[in-house]
């Protein structure tokens, strides 16, 4: 697994989100936002961006986390985004996504949302203890206009 640190995203890091978001790999599951709604939501205390770097500062993932500024404890990983799959970042970077919602940002559950043919990221949130929520499949179209299935996972604070 490569080494990396979390940080915040800055505005400097929106085009490459932008380009990753625009995958042809990623066609079918990330919805493109454009830079402008991007940039947007870095100044928005609702949401988080943190960006996955390597120790010579590549770029290696992208997060985004929405339900901060909430008076509810719930948080919602809008998007986790790894640039080269299948190399063990994504479970690594799950773990500190999870750390930092629970220890720093003080949620008592975190969701997300996963189309049902995207058994790669599955597999990452069901490794990191998210849960499929009771009867939470839901129709949905994806993000290359076909119709899908969306499952809504969630993982839970433990009781201090």
């Amino acid at each position: 697994m490569v080494a990396f640190a979390l940080r915040t995203a800055r505005a400097d890091d929106v085009p490459w989100i932008v380009d990753q978001e625009g995958r042809p790999d990623f066609a079918a599951y990330i919805h493109r936002w454009p830079a402008e709604t991007h940039i947007a939501n870095l100044s928005d205390p609702d949401y988080r961006y943190l960006i996955a770097a390597a120790p010579d500062h590549r770029r290696l993932a992208y997060v985004i986390l929405a339900g901060i500024d909430g008076s509810a404890p719930v948080i919602e990983l809008v998007r986790m985004l790894v640039a080269a799959p299948g190399q063990g970042l994504g479970q690594a970077l799950m773990k500190q996504v999870i750390a930092t919602a629970f220890a720093e940002l003080g949620a008592g559950r975190l969701w997300l949302d996963v189309f049902e043919d995207n058994t790669r990221a599955q597999h990452v949130y069901s490794r990191a203890g998210f849960q499929e929520s009771a009867g939470s499949r839901q129709a949905a179209v994806k993000a290359d206009g076909e119709p899908g299935r969306l499952i809504i996972m969630e993982i839970v604070a433990a009781p201090v």
